[in-house]
């Protein structure tokens, strides 16, 4: 608003000036007191104008200086908490790397195909052993305590490492997350798993482990039953 009366009030004083001659400008010029005079005709309202604006803005300074330093305390307890977290992610992001290089450095050259491989291969290997051990006990060279133990381990064992195959194959069924950058092999083959000498073993890894994990008490077929099977 003082803006405004000050270009008011100078256009008015240059309109009365503008009909004058240059010897009387050149008077005007010269003498403080009719400048003065001049200035005096255009009003004393801007003045005070500007001075109100000038006390507004100083007021309003005063008023954010006051709050900048009332909130002081927050902002630097802001910024030790923003420089506690930057600290927090620096250190997770170096513990996110050295586990991921000790993922790596002991996952070695090893696929997830080549896993799969082994595994299925180990399944075979324990589900023939478990075979061997029904073989023995049918021709007495083990009692049956120790077959019943020894058979449900290795069942049990089988039955784990079938399991996580099939976990294993449908991981890479969907693409391995972690190995982006490798190839895209074909699935390893499956080993088919021989369940003919126990009848109501399932072929497919079962969702829940058939064997307990506490004391065996397991009812065993009669003798003529491994024979049927076995001989």
């Amino acid at each position: 608003m003082a803006i405004t009366n000050i270009h008011l009030m100078a256009k008015s004083a240059v309109n009365d000036l503008q009909d004058l001659s240059n010897d009387e400008l050149d008077m005007i010029i010269n003498d403080e007191e009719k400048i003065d005079e001049i200035l005096l005709t255009l009003g004393q309202s801007y003045l005070k104008d500007i001075e109100d604006d000038k006390d507004n803005l100083i007021a309003e300074n005063n008023s954010l200086a006051e709050s900048n330093l009332s909130r002081e305390p927050e902002l630097v307890e802001g910024r030790e908490k923003l420089s506690s977290l930057y600290e927090e992610i620096e250190r997770m992001t170096k513990l996110v790397d050295e586990k991921n290089v000790e993922l790596r450095s002991k996952g070695g050259n090893i696929s997830l195909e080549t896993a799969l491989a082994l595994l299925q291969t180990a399944a075979s290997e324990i589900e023939e052993e478990s075979e061997d051990c029904a073989k023995k006990f049918l021709s007495g060279e083990i009692e049956l305590e120790e077959f019943l133990e020894q058979f449900a381990v290795k069942r049990k064992l089988m039955h784990i490492r079938l399991v996580k195959a099939d976990k294993l194959s449908k991981i890479l069924q969907r693409g391995d997350p972690l190995s982006s950058n490798m190839p895209n092999y074909i699935n390893a083959p499956p080993v088919n798993i021989n369940s003919g000498y126990f009848p109501g073993i399932p072929t497919s890894p079962p969702s829940a482990l058939p064997y307990p994990t506490g004391p065996l008490n397991m009812p065993m077929a009669n003798m003529s039953y491994f024979n049927n099977h076995f001989n």
